[in-house]
């Protein structure tokens, strides 16, 4: 970070190929899908980081510091997405669990799944089920799971004490566990 303090753009351009994979990969969960507003995130992820370099303490992990310009920027997508659906009227979310009403009454009707159900399908389901979380879950379950973080570092990249870290996380793991039931009980 050093180098990029100084506007190094080598620098800058090994941070973004070291990095990548794992921005986007936290962006495109976080946002619900790998489409083209998530590539525009992850770059916006990355200007955020040039522009901002000066403002790094090498005090912690320069990942940690990272993650939490990840969530930042992708809060900030997501508030704007959710003010045009406001605006427009195009599907509406719930402001106490942030899902999307159009999606929680499709999936009211949904069937059990069958006993052969794939992996394909269950991670598919799994993928779906994270997408639909509250962002703050979302992103807890992301850290954890995905980057195997522990609860102390994700406190500090999303700025909770760790009571609150894990009660979003127990929060996510039984929203998980309801949308999930039906291939739970298949695979028992």
């Amino acid at each position: 970070m050093a180098l990029i303090v100084k506007r190094d753009e080598e620098a800058f351009r090994i941070l973004v190929e070291r990095h990548q994979d794992r921005v986007f990969g936290l962006v495109a969960r976080m946002m619900g899908g790998a489409g083209p507003e998530a590539e525009e995130a992850a770059q916006d992820v990355f200007l955020r980081v040039w522009k901002s370099a000066r403002t790094y303490r090498a005090e912690g992990k320069f990942t940690s510091w990272l993650m939490m310009v990840v969530r930042n920027q992708v809060f900030t997508r997501l508030g704007q997405q959710k003010r045009r659906q406001d605006i427009d009227g195009n599907n509406p979310v719930d402001d106490e669990t942030g899902e999307s009403l159009l999606e929680r009454h499709a999936d009211s009707g949904s069937a059990a799944p069958s006993e052969a159900l794939s992996l394909k399908e269950l991670q598919k389901a799994v993928e779906e089920a994270c997408a639909e979380l509250p962002e703050s879950q979302r992103l807890i379950v992301h850290l954890r799971q995905y980057e195997g973080l522990e609860f102390e570092e994700i406190g500090k990249i999303t700025g909770q004490s760790l009571t609150a870290v894990k009660a979003l996380m127990f929060r996510a793991r039984e929203k998980l566990k309801k949308k999930l039931s039906g291939y739970l009980s298949a695979s028992n």
